[in-house]
């Protein structure tokens, strides 16, 4: 919380640091962002899209190469699985290696005879190949140490996986400790097609650089390694490597099988970042390569350096273009400010150099045109204040009137009680109370007590002219009397039912006057038991009272809506032969 409002605090005084600064000033720091963020965007932007493409570029290069390297492993290997095809398919050669021979036998010369003869004749056909070796479990066939060896001289996992792959040819990798050698152990299962019993095992030897002379023409600039299924590296473009394992490469010590087919990872390789893929073979060897990042993304480098240059260059020349533009467009603004300041201190006689026709220009127009009215103002001001003097007279004139109103009434009811007419008296002294509560100073509104004094007054005046055709009851909480109302809402309803409600001037009327709460509101109901609203008219009015369908009623819906919001106002209720009830909705407000 600290920190965000430290930050906060930060930039808000960095804003007002910025907005005190010289236009001009605000004008050049705008124009050099707007220069220099497009620039520096698009150096970042050229920069990480040349060294993705190098990348990818890259990627897909080595990922040829390694295709072509593993269908040329995988050719060579096929070559070798075709010779021993051949010795596998010999029937000769199955024969005497089948047959039981006794001791001194001379057919074991002639045994060896055939043998030495095909298998040295391949090997001359095959320089690459090292040796042949056929594992013979015929007891009676002894071994020549070179050609012809007993079964039980091989290791028994080799035996397991060559009786396993059922006449297929099983690659093993060694390492001969007595002579440093790498050699490529190819294995075959020998057996009669027919009954599918093994009678030895076909081997040959090729060295490691049979692989390495695939690969040694494509180490420019990468490292490529063969593995077996087991990860032991059989050979690669580096003469001594110094890994034994590809878990010795991979980062994290993982092994081959954690990387997928042809995908790039990167990592470091002893403490150089680099970017590593492999595929595979389908005997299940591993053909890896390594390349090193920073070589690989050196041509990016130069190119965004180069471009970094020019956008210096670029730079600087703009920068010198915007302080110079900068200075030209304010110098007119610095112009107007003189100006508007002269105004200020009340000298209206303005003038300006040729300011052009553009915005600056209209301005200072627009400020030469509001001086001469200014200074018209002025001179009219003086009218205005006297003026202003005779309306306040007039006004006080005017306020002669209610008081004179007011005596006038006082003196007539004191000239009806001196002739004995109470009934003037009483009049006039009603009429007197009702002005003087409704025009109540000028005021727009009044307390419920008011407004209940001013209708019983109104109501007094009526009996005298319709008396005892209406009998009036009141229902009022008293409670309520102190919050405010409009003045004069419930007269002109309690006029309607005097003048609209009666059947005829024999029969009287009952009115209901009523006063409660609902919630946040005041309920002022006008309740008659007259002739009511016919129907037509009341589905016209909908609880919506206009002008159309009385004054009265809009004036004091209208005025009520207009002081206190769409919620409030007068709803209508009347059934024709029964009577009307008018309810006026206002909130509690002192």
């Amino acid at each position: 919380m600290n920190i965000a409002k430290s930050f906060y605090n930060l930039l808000q005084k960095m804003y007002l640091n910025l907005i005190n600064k010289r236009f001009r000033s605000k004008l050049f720091l705008v124009f050099l962002l707007v220069t220099i963020l497009p620039v520096s965007f698009l150096v970042s932007y050229s920069y990480h899209t040349i060294k993705d493409q190098l990348i990818r570029q890259a990627v897909d290069n080595v990922g040829g190469t390694l295709d072509q390297i593993n269908n040329n492993i995988e050719n060579k290997l096929d070559l070798y699985s075709q010779i021993s095809t051949l010795i596998y398919l010999d029937t000769s050669l199955r024969n005497y290696l089948l047959n039981h021979y006794k001791k001194n036998d001379v057919s074991v010369l002639d045994a060896f005879d055939y043998i030495n003869k095909s298998l040295y004749k391949i090997l001359a056909m095959n320089p690459n190949l090292k040796s042949i070796t056929i594992y013979s479990n015929n007891e009676s066939l002894y071994s020549d140490g070179f050609f012809i060896k007993h079964t039980g001289e091989l290791p028994k996992s080799l035996i397991a996986q060559s009786f396993h792959a059922e006449g297929q040819v099983t690659n093993f990798y060694l390492n001969n400790s007595a002579t440093n050698d790498k050699v490529i152990l190819l294995a075959r299962s020998l057996n009669y097609l027919s009954l599918n019993y093994p009678y030895g095992i076909l081997t040959m030897e090729i060295s490691e650089w049979e692989i390495y002379s695939l690969i040694e023409k494509e180490n420019k600039n990468k490292t490529i390694y063969v593995s077996d299924e087991r990860g032991n590296i059989i050979t690669s473009s580096v003469k001594k490597p110094l890994y034994r394992n590809i878990s010795e490469i991979l980062p994290g010590g993982k092994n081959g099988a954690a990387l997928s087919e042809g995908a790039a990872i990167y990592g470091d390789i002893d403490g150089e970042p680099s970017i590593i893929v492999q595929k595979s073979l389908h005997n299940g060897w591993k053909t890896l390569v390594v390349l090193p990042y920073d070589e690989l993304i050196g041509q990016a480098s130069g190119a965004s350096k180069k471009m970094l240059y020019i956008s210096l260059v670029c730079i600087a020349v703009a920068v010198a273009l915007i302080y110079g533009t900068s200075q030209l467009m304010t110098k007119r603004f610095e112009s107007l400010l003189q100006q508007i300041r002269k105004v200020e201190r009340g000298y209206f006689d303005v003038n300006f150099p040729p300011m052009g026709t553009d915005e600056v220009g209209q301005l200072s127009f627009a400020l030469k045109k509001m001086a001469v009215t200014i200074q018209e103002l002025i001179n009219d001001v003086y009218k205005k204040e006297i003026s202003q003097k005779e309306a306040e007279m007039d006004s006080l004139q005017a306020q002669i009137s209610p008081h004179f109103l007011y005596n006038t009434l006082a003196s007539i009811s004191a000239l009806a009680v001196a002739n004995n007419n109470e009934q003037s008296h009483l009049m006039a002294d009603d009429l007197a109370r009702f002005y003087r509560i409704s025009l109540s100073k000028g005021k727009k509104s009044i307390t419920i007590e008011q407004e209940i004094r001013l209708t019983e007054h109104y109501l007094s005046i009526q009996k005298v002219r319709f008396e005892g055709l209406f009998t009036v009851h009141y229902v009022l909480d008293e409670s309520l009397f102190h919050f405010s109302t409009l003045k004069l809402i419930l007269q002109p309803f309690i006029e309607n039912c005097i003048n609209h409600a009666m059947w005829e001037e024999e029969s009287g009327i009952n009115i209901v006057i009523k006063l409660a709460q609902d919630g946040g509101n005041l309920l002022l109901f006008v309740i008659d038991d007259g002739m009511g609203i016919p129907r037509d008219v009341m589905e016209r009015m909908q609880g919506k009272p206009d002008q159309t369908l009385g004054y009265g009623i809009y004036n004091v819906h209208k005025r009520v809506q207009l002081a206190y919001g769409d919620r409030y106002g007068v709803e209508v209720h009347s059934r024709l032969g029964i009577g009307t009830t008018v309810c006026i909705r206002i909130p509690k407000t002192v």
